[in-house]
């Protein structure tokens, strides 16, 4: 069985992957001429339409926007490793997952969160101007390498539960998309809050808002996949993901998601509180043309706490048949 440490190993990790991914891209949209200088980068080196040979040398703005990003998404990653930790018990049995030769969903995640956080600490110590002087073409590839690695772990979180073939709620292919897109979102709520905590909202207005704009269109595309996930829970259809599983079990789970016991965090904290309140915060936020803390941190915070209800829902009410059964 899947318990809470799971759930938060998925949220954890489909969060930070989420944020990595968006700060990846913001980093890659940076104007050259405003974060490269010609040259070795020294005192006088200057700013500029900048050759082969042109390092990075980002300004302070930059360095408060995505230096702390990065921070957070990498605890966001570490906490996330801690809790596949936990929950294995022994730090030999995860190192025998993750060096045994047969596939495993879990050690593919395990070296994908690895990976990630590894490549989430150079981005940030390149924006942050820390180390040592970086070439500005070596960064960009390295953003890209992270969008990449990005991508997969958020991915996966989708794809692990959906590999359990003891689960008929999992097995769709509408869960590992609305894992993607809710990792999507949490993933900018982190970066969001990050900017508001340290400032670079006022400097980046304009960029903050579209991102704000680019949430609040995730978060439509996250409560369409959500009604194609629970339209087709409720009315059984699987495809050819549920062979040699029961309509029962299925059914089962489907009431459990909407009308169990725990429903109310379903509709409350992911529906109400993850999707329809962080859709109009965004909206809003995409419209004003000046920053607004308090607004956009509880944006965030709803996202988060929507983003982490929808797992412990899913989770619950796909297990649900089985504890029954054990009952």
């Amino acid at each position: 069985m899947l318990g809470p440490l799971i759930v938060c190993y998925l949220f954890l990790g489909g969060t930070g992957a989420g944020a990595c991914l968006v700060l990846a891209v913001l980093g890659m949209l940076a104007p050259r001429e405003l974060v490269a200088v010609q040259g070795a980068g020294g005192r006088g080196a200057s700013r500029g339409p900048a050759g082969a040979h042109a390092v990075l040398r980002p300004p302070a703005p930059y360095r408060r926007l995505l230096a702390p990003g990065y921070a957070a998404a990498l605890v966001a990653l570490v906490l996330g490793m801690v809790c596949l930790l936990a929950d294995v018990g022994r730090a030999d049995r995860l190192l025998l997952l993750l060096t045994s030769p047969a596939f495993s969903h879990v050690a593919v995640g395990a070296w994908s969160l690895a990976v990630c956080a590894a490549l989430a600490v150079l981005a940030g110590l390149a924006w942050a101007g820390l180390a040592w002087r970086w070439r500005f073409a070596a960064v960009r590839v390295l953003q890209v390498a992270l969008a990449l690695a990005a991508l997969v772990v958020m991915l996966y979180t989708g794809l692990l539960l959906q590999s359990l073939n003891a689960v008929p709620l999992w097995a769709t292919p509408w869960l590992p998309a609305l894992f993607v897109l809710s990792s999507l979102s949490c993933g900018m709520a982190l970066v969001l809050a990050a900017a508001q905590l340290t400032g670079a909202a006022f400097a980046f207005v304009t960029v903050l808002g579209r991102l704000a704009a680019v949430d609040a269109a995730v978060v439509v595309l996250e409560a369409l996949v959500l009604a194609a996930f629970v339209g087709t829970a409720l009315a059984g259809i699987g495809g050819n993901f549920l062979v040699d599983r029961t309509a029962e079990a299925l059914a089962a789970s489907a009431e459990a998601l909407v009308a169990g016991e725990a429903a109310w965090l379903f509709w409350g904290g992911f529906v109400l509180a993850g999707l329809a309140v962080p859709f109009a915060l965004d909206v809003a936020l995409a419209r004003l043309r000046r920053p607004r803390p308090a607004l956009a941190l509880v944006a965030a915070a709803c996202v988060l706490a929507g983003g982490l209800a929808m797992r412990f829902c899913v989770v619950e009410a796909g297990m649900h048949p089985l504890l029954a059964m054990a009952s």
